[in-house]
């Protein structure tokens, strides 16, 4: 994906006596520096506008330049006709930006936060019809709090705009039963303002390929999967042929089509066609940066991809498998699908999944596929999810804990505690609560940090709506908005 394009202008009025263009030449110095730190392009407007053919003829020429964002200092008061213009610029969102009057006493020297807030307002009011978002900021761009600020701003409009350009498909439909998990991909595509989705690849595709590699090819992806990983159940080394198979088909899959993401259908197909279960795989590919969720669920497909972008970096997908009222913590868990990324310092194993065949009571537990068994870092992790038909998110926040302080089940795993909900602490009643009256799908997509606030921000851009709490009650409750 390409950089994230920002254009940066100065609006001013001629009869105010402060140093304008000092601010203007300090502003630009700053913001190049952030566009180093923070990886972006910035395409100044040298000229100040003052008259309305100013304004349109700097919307023009970042217009041509294709920015994805302008941001507006009001450098002292301007004239109001110029919001209307500067707000109504092509493809791009909205910063409107005022700094500190440098004075306490005589002449107001620029009157910039309240020409801001005369443009905030012609927005809200006389544009109201155009739904025109945007975002204030205050200060000088080497001051914390407007980094701080900015910060976010750049990585959920960097987010927007490449999950724009990405490319993510459904391969062999969404798990039987899973329909929670259905989804109008014109929807989404709406609420997003646009994404490339394909959901008619079928299953065959990936299984055909596979099965023409020659085992010659087979031996070094075999050989790197034992390497990595710091062991390997004895159950699952008969596996890891057809393993490294499924795992050359996607990867050849992928590069052929150029998606970025892929919702697999992880079962009954495999299990079918290969007495196999595909989750090591689709940790593999998570591990190498294309991001790949189970279960045919596209949009926590979309929603990992989303929270990469966001954060750089790998995610995962999990199930709330249980929770501990004793202390506040829920089990993030699922078979075995998770990015090494995640695991503590003792590494995964490569295991078996038992649960995919029927258990016959007072036999063996049944193995087929490949799972990593492997406990979480103890680390911070950001949830979100889209729900609905993409018009929604689910925003979740916790803390991983360490394997000592918890037993957990075999698989991909951790205990999660200190848990927030939009950025607000949240008992795991209500949270459990919550997720049930709201009607949220069982599935989790997470990527480790702290990135509330990109994730906050991204939706008010897109206006999404957040899923709300609802505190727990004995009585039956309706989901709420």
């Amino acid at each position: 994906m390409g950089k994230l394009k920002i254009g940066f202008l100065g609006t001013s009025q001629l009869s105010f006596p402060g140093d304008k263009a000092g601010v203007f030449h300090r502003s630009v110095q700053e913001l190049q520096a952030l566009a180093t730190e923070m990886d972006f392009e910035l395409h100044v407007v040298t000229d100040t506008v003052i008259y309305e053919t100013d304004a349109q003829r700097a919307v023009k020429e970042l217009e041509d330049k294709g920015i994805d964002f302008l941001l507006v200092q009001n450098t002292s008061f301007s004239a109001g006709l110029l919001a209307p213009i500067l707000a109504r610029v092509k493809h791009a969102y909205l910063g409107l930006w005022a700094v500190p009057e440098g004075a306490e006493d005589g002449a107001v020297p620029l009157n910039s936060f309240c020409c801001m807030n005369m443009y905030a307002s012609i927005i809200g009011h006389y544009l109201k019809e155009y739904h025109i978002p945007y975002k204030w900021f205050y200060g000088y761009a080497a001051d914390e709090n407007f980094r701080n600020r900015f910060r976010l701003t750049v990585r959920a409009l960097r987010a927007i705009c490449s999950i724009r350009q990405s490319k993510v498909a459904l391969i062999g439909g969404i798990a039987p039963g899973f329909n929670d998990l259905y989804f109008d991909e014109r929807k989404i595509e709406k609420a997003l303002g646009g994404i490339s989705i394909n959901r008619v690849h079928e299953f065959s595709e990936i299984r055909d390929r596979a099965l023409r590699y020659q085992t010659a090819e087979l031996i070094p992806i075999m050989a790197d999967m034992e390497q990595k990983a710091c062991g390997v159940h004895q159950k699952a080394k008969p596996m890891l042929e057809t393993s490294a198979r499924v795992y050359l088909a996607y990867r050849d899959f992928i590069r052929e089509y150029g998606y970025h993401g892929l919702a697999v259908s992880c079962w009954p197909k495999f299990q079918d066609d290969f007495n196999y279960s595909v989750c090591s795989v689709v940790a593999q590919l998570n591990d190498e940066g294309i991001v790949t969720s189970c279960e045919g669920d596209l949009p926590s497909a979309i929603s990992m991809l989303i929270l990469k972008y966001i954060a750089n970096d790998e995610t995962m997908l999990m199930d709330l498998s249980d929770f501990d009222q004793t202390d506040e913590t829920v089990l993030m868990w699922h078979c075995g699908p998770a990015s090494s990324r995640f695991a503590d310092a003792k590494g995964y194993e490569l295991g078996v999944n038992y649960h995919a065949m029927p258990h016959i009571p007072g036999q063996e537990l049944s193995c087929i596929g490949v799972t990593r068994d492997m406990v979480f870092q103890a680390q911070h992790g950001t949830i979100m999810r889209l729900t609905g038909e993409g018009e929604k998110i689910f925003v979740m926040e916790g803390d991983f804990l360490d394997r000592s302080q918890k037993k957990s089940f075999f698989g991909s795993r951790g205990w999660m505690g200190n848990l927030k909900l939009n950025g607000e602490d949240i008992g795991v009643q209500d949270l459990v609560n919550t997720i049930l009256v709201q009607r949220f799908q069982h599935h989790y997509p997470i990527v480790s940090g702290h990135y509330n606030g990109e994730v906050m921000e991204l939706a008010a851009w897109l206006g999404l709506e957040t899923v709300k709490c609802v505190p727990y009650r004995d009585y039956m409750q309706n989901p709420v908005t």
